[in-house]
């Protein structure tokens, strides 16, 4: 009889396989209370339905369990969102005015900044060294790129056509930025030229690029476009970066010169950086489910603007939870100590978050669907 039993279980075995077996077998044994040998339980006073459908296989669950907790720890990971909104200060071109104005305005609120940097003026006269930055850091602060000259990264449209003959240019939106001994490249898609800047030329005002020499060819107003070219636009970006990380900073994001930003700067930029603070001048709101770091909104908040509008702004960032970015330069007389903690009580009274752009832009950006775009 047992070798007949032994038998039946090892047909029902190649059957079923091992596992469903087992239950099979522990099932029968449950309902009409049978033991093993060497077990001592009572019979089974409530069986269990025969039509109950077999376990899953032996990982299963287990896998399932394990998918939860790692989405849970996903999203523990994840950067908490500020309920009442949140706002980046960036201050422009890095003078000591950042340390002896800002730094202390922000220090009473406990809030950082973010200041970006022209990499070849740090440690001149009125202009922070590392030592000021270095306090800055110490704070909480981001070191941000400002280009190693504090030259325009946009491509600028001409205002008027171009002829061969031609030593000076004048192009829309320009505004200081192509420097003496400079080169610019003219291109309208099929013909470029590239020459020297010698200066600002036309009538005080005019902003007119003077060149050593005539364009030698005609371009059309319509179809052409004033820029640095590509080794010249590298140069900026890469050289502040490597400059400023070698004095010891971690520098993940730029500020883009004169508020000037295009098209062309995004050909370069993403190799370098993972965010503009200004990519999108005139206005200080983003909206966190449409963020692209690389479209980055910033307005000032002291400097062309009234304490209305400021205000109108800052209570809609908090009453629809947006991002706020703010920009101000320090040299200007208006910009003071008292006129940033006014800023500050505000944001505080408002209890918005105050953030670097680094900061925002890890919590901010995976929510948007255009950011990846440009990597």
């Amino acid at each position: 009889m047992g070798e007949r039993g032994e038998t039946r279980r090892e047909v029902l075995r190649s059957v079923f396989g091992w596992g469903i077996l087992s239950w099979i077998i522990s099932t029968i044994k449950q309902l009409f209370g049978i033991q093993d040998s060497n077990e001592t339980t009572q019979p089974n006073s409530n069986p269990q339905r025969t039509d109950q459908e077999p376990p899953d296989g032996p990982n299963e669950e287990s896998e399932e369990l394990e998918d939860e907790t790692e989405e849970q720890e996903e999203e523990d990971s994840e950067p908490a969102k500020p309920e009442n909104g949140a706002i980046v200060f960036v201050y422009d071109d890095g003078p000591m005015t950042d340390y002896t104005q800002a730094l202390p305005a922000h220090e009473e609120f406990d809030v950082p900044a973010t200041t970006g940097i022209v990499s070849e003026w740090v440690g001149r006269t009125d202009y922070m060294g590392t030592e000021e930055l270095d306090e800055l850091v110490d704070a909480g602060w981001e070191i941000a790129s400002h280009t190693k000259e504090h030259r325009p990264l946009a491509a600028f449209s001409l205002v008027t056509d171009i002829h061969p003959t031609d030593t000076e240019v004048s192009a829309k939106g320009y505004r200081q930025g192509h420097h003496e001994g400079s080169t610019v490249e003219i291109s309208d898609g099929e013909t470029k030229v590239t020459r020297e800047v010698a200066g600002l030329g036309g009538a005080p005002g005019e902003r007119r690029i003077a060149l050593t020499e005539p364009v030698g060819e005609s371009f059309s107003a319509e179809d052409t476009e004033i820029r640095h070219p590509a080794e010249t636009m590298h140069e900026a970006l890469g050289d502040s970066k490597d400059t400023l990380e070698e004095m010891g900073y971690d520098v993940s994001t730029l500020l883009a010169p004169y508020d000037a930003y295009s098209g062309y700067s995004d050909l370069f930029v993403p190799e370098y950086y993972d965010g503009v603070a200004n990519a999108r001048h005139g206005s200080r709101i983003n909206d966190p489910t449409e963020y692209d770091p690389y479209e980055t909104k910033r307005d000032y908040f002291i400097e062309f603007t009234t304490e209305t509008a400021v205000k109108q702004d800052l209570d809609e960032i908090a009453e629809e939870a947006l991002l706020g970015v703010v920009g101000a330069h320090t040299v200007k007389k208006k910009v003071t100590e008292e006129s940033i903690g006014q800023m500050l009580e505000w944001i505080e009274e408002r209890e918005i978050e105050v953030l670097t752009l680094r900061e925002a832009i890890s919590i901010y950006a995976d929510e948007s669907e255009t950011a990846t775009g440009h990597h």
